[in-house]
């Protein structure tokens, strides 16, 4: 069943999905306006999470694991913004990923935005079988994540990968994790209402 307060949080989930859909875009296109609209958006995710915290405190929504939610689309939002860094470096640099390492990342893109969408429906729903989707997602890209990094060594290692472009694909994939492991605090905050720790933030 939907809340007003889940219906509140919706505009910041759209911005945090837009943010992911414009780097993908511009990590394929190398679409700079893109890259700027998408910065932009994070702007207005920063602005917007203490506004709706503050709401969200003085008058605590019904589940009360909504408050929390903001925090973690912030840091979402943040860690698409390193993305952005990322890609905007690439582009300047003139940094060519593989074909498989462009593969790699656009898979993870799409399976962060899915965890991010499953995540965005349960807040208004409460539907406990998109919590435990997103649980077993999560863990799933996780290992996703480790296999592409090791086959990346791989590649290194045989000269397939220029070390240029090794350490913006690997942080690349660590700001994706760290957009997953939102997601999943988020729907773990709906599914049993403990707080979550915050954890390191990816690398700048």
């Amino acid at each position: 069943m939907a809340t007003s307060a889940g219906e509140g949080l919706l505009p910041m989930f759209q911005d945090v999905i837009e943010m992911l859909a414009l780097a993908r875009a511009g990590f394929n296109r190398h679409d700079a306006a893109g890259l700027e609209t998408a910065a932009a958006l994070g702007r207005s995710i920063h602005k917007r999470e203490k506004e709706l915290t503050q709401e969200l405190l003085a008058a605590p929504p019904e589940p009360e694991a909504l408050r929390f939610v903001p925090a973690h689309l912030e840091r979402m939002g943040d860690a698409i913004e390193g993305v952005i860094r990322r890609v905007r470096t690439i582009d300047a640099e003139g940094t060519v990923f593989t074909d498989r390492g462009i593969r790699e990342v656009n898979e993870l893109f799409d399976r962060a935005a899915e965890m991010v969408e499953c995540a965005r429906d349960l807040t208004r729903t409460g539907n406990q079988v998109l919590a435990r989707h997103v649980e077993m997602e999560s863990l799933r890209f996780q290992d996703i994540a480790s296999e592409f990094a090791r086959a990346h060594e791989e590649r290194l290692i045989e000269g397939v990968c220029m070390p240029r472009a090794s350490s913006a694909y690997l942080a690349i994939l660590d700001y994706l994790r760290e957009v997953a492991r939102h997601a999943r605090h988020i729907t773990s905050r709906m599914a049993t209402g403990r707080p979550r720790e915050r954890g390191p933030a990816p690398p700048r």
